[in-house]
């Protein structure tokens, strides 16, 4: 049987990608929009291949490492929210040469984050803080879910707790929403640049965690931009 791995829609198939990394449910419908009317390159999505399985952060980012080498790509921009984007990093530290750029949405870096107290939290509470979809929340298989959600918060804790520090030899951007308890402080975003050698962008837009679902693909294509102008 394979082993558990991402899986990035549509597969590789050029020197050069977008790929985009969810955070914690792993929702990912949306990046179609972003893709509308047409615009090169596409933006493509990496989903975990069994939702139901909870590897570790620094496993998902060697997985995901392995897929971009595996496929030969010679130049990747990674855009990760939330936990994706810790995700993310731990991805970039093993690409070197080949990342081009980071954008990271609705994350602190990880020395900036405090460890989450969301893995206590009664399944009904639970869900409402991560503004889980209502077709989760009203059926049985809350339950399920919950104890998924609460695994990979235990695992996020035991990542920070390693007090994780990689540096990437590419740039970042570091996107907060004002209303979101994970990202709104813009001094804690430019704390960013202890993870690069390169240059940081910070901005901050309204709204709250979710803000990625909205995000205008202009909008994301322009902090692409900022990593690598050639690569929108």
């Amino acid at each position: 049987m394979e082993p558990a791995n991402y899986v990035v829609s549509p597969a590789f198939d050029s020197a050069e990608a977008i790929v985009f990394v969810p955070g914690l449910g792993g929702r990912t419908k949306f990046v179609d929009r972003w893709n509308e009317p047409g615009p090169s390159p596409v933006i493509r999505r990496a989903s975990w291949s069994e939702p139901m399985r909870v590897p570790s952060v620094d496993e998902r980012g060697a997985a995901l490492a392995s897929l971009v080498v595996a496929a030969d790509v010679s130049g990747v921009v990674l855009v990760g929210h939330s936990m994706g984007a810790l995700v993310c990093l731990e991805a970039g530290r093993r690409l070197g040469g080949r990342l081009r750029g980071v954008v990271v949405m609705c994350q602190y870096p990880p020395h900036r984050t405090p460890l989450s107290p969301l893995a206590q939290l009664p399944d009904r509470a639970l869900a409402e803080e991560i503004e889980a979809p209502p077709h989760i929340v009203g059926t049985a298989a809350l339950a399920d879910y919950a104890r998924l959600w609460r695994s990979e918060y235990h695992l996020l804790n035991r990542y920070l707790e390693a007090d994780p520090h990689p540096v990437l030899d590419a740039p970042i951007v570091a996107v907060g929403a004002r209303h979101d308890a994970s990202s709104w402080n813009a001094e804690c975003l430019g704390d960013w640049s202890r993870y690069t050698t390169g240059r940081l962008s910070v901005h901050l837009v309204d709204g709250g965690h979710q803000i990625v679902e909205e995000v205008a693909a202009a909008t994301l294509r322009g902090w692409i931009a900022e990593l690598t102008p050639s690569a929108v």
